[in-house]
């Protein structure tokens, strides 16, 4: 019973519905019965208001025990359990109970006290089934309606919150998987510089430590500032610009308005990543990569392209199926839905990703 006060709750809103519970079907009753009473004497000139009201007042109680015989035991019990034959089965036997009691109420009272004319031709078998049915289950209908349809609704926000929480545990994992990923480029890119001995691997370290203290600290947010995203892409250049001892030419475009656009965090640096991973990392000689950006309203049109050597044999799988850019495809996905296009290009020495998403941010599936 306290669970039917919560979840209809949830339904109407009504925070109190609990409380008020035990009053608001007494007033649901009383209408049914007020009102069927009254349409009773309508139909017949013979019957008052008043005699009508006493006549189903007599036989009102056996109604109320069937709606919540059925709504509350028949229903959870068999119906919503999936035991459709023992629901049908115990349905039919309650049915039959209560008819032979509103006839029992009918034989004892109703005939006896109200009409009493009438009481020398009242037969207890001898009547019309099908209407007797309906005249006592037409309120157990209503109750049960409203009941099934409750049951369906919590459901649904179950599911849906079930869901939304799936979603929500996939974007932190993803998101998880980017740290590791990047750190282990990274730490990687400053074994070969101590191996070296060279003099920029103390630089390296601190910007490499800048850099994961934003990650760490500022990216739990499900959105940054698109501002602080390109200025990771552009500390994560100059680490590789340390790595290629500067023989890397870099072109980093940004065109229109980037100041007040929230983005989802660590969204375009796998697409750089990805660049040096598989095609510059390869390469011996005159590396390059292009980087654009240009917002135009809440339109990102994000470019990344980058050379590789001539005789690399991967194919696109090999670039759009790392964890890099699997990864970002799948979050793109949670958390844009169709608000993106990404598209990806691999020529002979050409590597190049293109994206582009909608950053309104209205539109999207789920958030982090």
């Amino acid at each position: 019973m306290h669970n039917q006060g919560i979840t209809l709750a949830k339904l109407t809103g009504w925070k109190n519905y609990g409380k008020y519970r035990f009053l608001l079907h007494a007033l649901v009753w009383m209408l049914y019965l007020f009102t069927y009473a009254y349409i009773y004497a309508l139909f017949y000139d013979s019957v008052t208001f008043g005699k009508a009201l006493f006549q189903f007042s007599v036989t009102a109680w056996i109604d109320v025990l069937a709606a919540y015989l059925l709504v509350y035991f028949l229903i959870p019990k068999f119906l919503l359990t999936k035991k459709y034959f023992s629901f049908l089965g115990w349905f039919v036997v309650s049915a039959v109970v209560f008819i032979m009691l509103q006839r029992l109420m009918l034989l004892l009272v109703t005939y006896k006290f109200i009409y009493p004319d009438y009481a020398e031709n009242f037969s207890f078998f001898k009547f019309n089934y099908l209407y007797t049915f309906f005249n006592i289950f037409v309120m157990a209908a209503i109750f049960a309606s409203v009941k099934l349809f409750e049951y369906w609704y919590v459901n649904q926000m179950k599911n849906q919150e079930l869901q939304k929480q799936k979603l929500e545990s996939e974007l932190k994992f993803l998101k998880s998987q980017i740290h590791p990923h990047f750190l282990f480029n990274t730490l990687n890119n400053l074994y070969a510089l101590t191996l070296d001995k060279s003099e920029d691997a103390p630089e390296v370290v601190v910007k490499l430590s800048d850099l994961l203290s934003y990650m760490l600290y500022e990216c739990n947010a499900p959105r940054v500032s698109l501002e602080k995203e390109l200025s990771l892409l552009q500390d994560y250049m100059a680490l590789e610009k340390i790595r290629y001892r500067n023989e890397l030419k870099v072109d980093f475009d940004v065109q229109g308005r980037v100041n007040g656009k929230m983005i989802a965090p660590l969204l375009l640096i796998p697409f750089v990543e990805n660049g040096f991973k598989h095609g510059l990392s390869k390469q011996i000689k005159n590396p390059w990569i292009n980087i654009s950006v240009d917002v135009e309203d809440y339109l990102l049109n994000f470019k990344v392209e980058n050379n590789k050597p001539e005789n690399d044999s991967s194919d696109e799988t090999g670039y759009t199926e790392g964890i890099g850019l699997k990864n970002v495809r799948r979050r793109l996905d949670l958390i844009y839905g169709d608000q993106y296009e990404l598209t990806v290009k691999n020529e002979k020495v050409v590597f190049g990703v293109e994206l582009k998403v909608n950053l309104d941010g209205r539109n999207g599936k789920a958030t982090e």
